[in-house]
């Protein structure tokens, strides 16, 4: 700066030829070139400057024009302000201030700048104040750097607690509003797996509702729509993407914290959860009064992978508390469990025992091949029990291996009837069945077995006593659906009461007959499985009609 003043024809100037100039002038600018501190001097009633090599990084693209110039009109944009600096200096008085707010246009745009500097008079030869001596620090960054902490500290203390992922998101926009300088808006969209769109859970700074704040936001168009927030984009990118010309994009546009809104957003994807497919994408708005340089953007990489962890945390913590909750209910199931297992294997176990006992103290004859026949008795009983568990356990984690095929209804009812024949007899009642109208079905063979021989041997066992079982079996379109409907004359289901706990595996709403009460939840595993339905209707003393919707699975 020393060579650039020496060079500069100052006879063109409002200063005039150097060898024209007050000595208080060329001591105040020899002490101004050797200090290391950034100064400027401003001289004459027109505030002419000079500034060392320190102050010309500080002006930034005013230099090196301001050089032998008035401050105003290189100072315009700040004027006012500064005039209430200068006027109490000019009077005799010293100013100083600490990280004071500037608002100088350095780049082509007013920007948001803090200097630590201090203001003195410089006396001439007649003792009157000739000029201002300015020393300067620019605190830009220390200041802003405080303020973001601040930020990022509001970001962990307010999402450390959060339990669900809505409360997560509520919190993150909630502090993130507390930097309204450097984030004039945000929204937070999250999109779920197999959505079509994402969707708004938070914002601040723009109208919810708005076109530039919409409620949800399409992500798998092949085409976008270029007046939403490309979300697709980012999320396939990965990485922030930054989005210009928000007024022209958005109409109408709202003014931000500054006099100037904002012009630009970045889109930032966040990490919910390793391995999750759930995703969110948080748009937050720049300042016009900041450039997006290095630092800026290190400061939305903090708030994008706070803010993800936040997330993924509330994700974690809501998925653990649902396992939970499953887990408990699944431990009740398997209280209950217990209890009938050990209930329906106990007395069989101990029936055998006493059974061989007295087979082995029991003479050859009759009455020996009488207790081998209740042996036999039991250990069918025993047998049928356990092939019921495994068969629950085959429905609820093989059944989806299982091919469907084109089964006749009638060769269904055959296999079942012959091995309800003996319970039937026993009983003396009456099975009939009708698949005139839907003969056949495209279903696993397996699972429309294992569902008419649980309907109708339900219906045998739990018939009324006060007239033998007549169990009907028939089969209708609907639509495109096969409805087979099991109905019986038995003593009929208190749906009011008992509706709720009918299909809950393990359990059994009378004491009376044998089970474990594992068939209709089987059957409503089955069915549902593929789509299907199982619905009931009763009346206490007049019977029940069970219909199961079957959905014809494509081959």
């Amino acid at each position: 700066m020393g060579a650039r003043i020496r060079a500069l024809d100052w006879s063109q100037t409002q200063l005039g030829p150097v060898d024209a100039w007050p000595q208080s002038l060329i001591t105040a600018v020899n002490i101004m070139l050797g200090s290391r501190f950034p100064m400027m001097v401003h001289w004459g009633p027109e505030l002419v400057h000079f500034y060392n090599d320190g102050y010309a990084t500080i002006l930034q693209g005013k230099h090196p024009g301001a050089l032998g110039q008035p401050a105003e009109p290189w100072w315009r944009e700040m004027w006012p302000f500064l005039l209430g600096i200068f006027r109490p200096v000019l009077a005799g008085e010293t100013t100083y201030f600490e990280n004071g707010l500037v608002l100088p246009n350095r780049q082509g745009f007013v920007e948001e700048a803090y200097f630590t500097f201090s203001h003195s008079p410089i006396y001439d030869e007649s003792g009157q104040v000739g000029g201002i001596f300015v020393t300067a620090l620019e605190t830009t960054a220390t200041v802003l750097q405080q303020r973001r902490l601040a930020l990022l500290s509001h970001l962990m203390a307010q999402t450390a607690g959060s339990v669900l992922p809505v409360e997560a998101a509520q919190h993150i926009i909630a502090s993130l509003g507390t930097d309204a300088e450097d984030i004039p808006f945000a929204l937070l969209y999250a999109h779920e797996p197999g959505a079509t769109h994402a969707q708004l859970r938070a914002w601040f700074g723009l109208p919810a509702g708005e076109p530039a704040a919409p409620a949800a936001i399409a992500i798998s168009l092949a085409e976008p729509n270029p007046s939403d927030w490309p979300l697709a984009e980012a999320l396939r990118l990965g990485e922030p993407l930054l989005v210009e010309r928000l007024p022209e994009r958005f109409q109408p546009w709202p003014p931000g914290t500054w006099p100037t809104p904002p012009t630009r957003a970045l889109l930032l994807p966040l990490l919910v959860a390793p391995g999750s497919r759930t995703a969110a994408v948080l748009v937050v708005g720049l300042s016009a009064r900041r450039p997006l340089d290095e630092a800026y953007r290190a400061f939305f990489a903090l708030v994008a992978d706070y803010a993800g962890r936040a997330l993924a945390r509330a994700t974690t913590i809501h998925e653990a508390q649902r396992l939970n909750q499953a887990l408990r209910q699944v431990n009740s199931s398997l209280d209950s469990f217990v209890h009938i297992v050990a209930h329906d294997l106990k007395g069989p176990a101990n029936n055998l025992t006493s059974l061989l006992e007295a087979y082995h103290e029991e003479a050859p004859g009759a009455a020996r091949d009488h207790l081998m026949a209740l042996v036999e008795s039991e250990v069918q009983r025993l047998t049928g029990t356990i092939q019921g568990l495994l068969h629950l356990l085959y429905t609820q984690h093989g059944a989806a291996a299982t091919l469907p095929e084109t089964v006749a209804l009638a060769d269904v009812y055959a296999t079942v009837r012959g091995e309800v024949t003996d319970l039937l007899s026993q009983q003396q009642g009456q099975l009939t069945a009708d698949f005139s109208a839907a003969p056949t079905v495209h279903y696993p063979r397996i699972y429309l077995e294992s569902i008419l021989k649980n309907l109708v041997s339900n219906a045998l066992k739990y018939r009324t006593p006060k007239r033998a079982p007549v169990v009907e079996v028939r089969s209708r379109r609907q639509g495109t659906d096969v409805v087979l409907t099991v109905t019986d004359n038995g003593r009929g289901i208190d749906l009011p009461r008992d509706r709720e706990r009918l299909f809950q595996p393990f359990t059994r709403l009378t004491a009376e007959g044998e089970g474990a009460g594992l068939g209709l939840h089987m059957i409503q595993s089955i069915v549902q499985q593929r789509g299907g339905s199982l619905e009931v209707s009763s009346t206490p003393g007049a019977g029940t009609v069970f219909a199961v919707r079957l959905p014809e699975i494509a081959a």
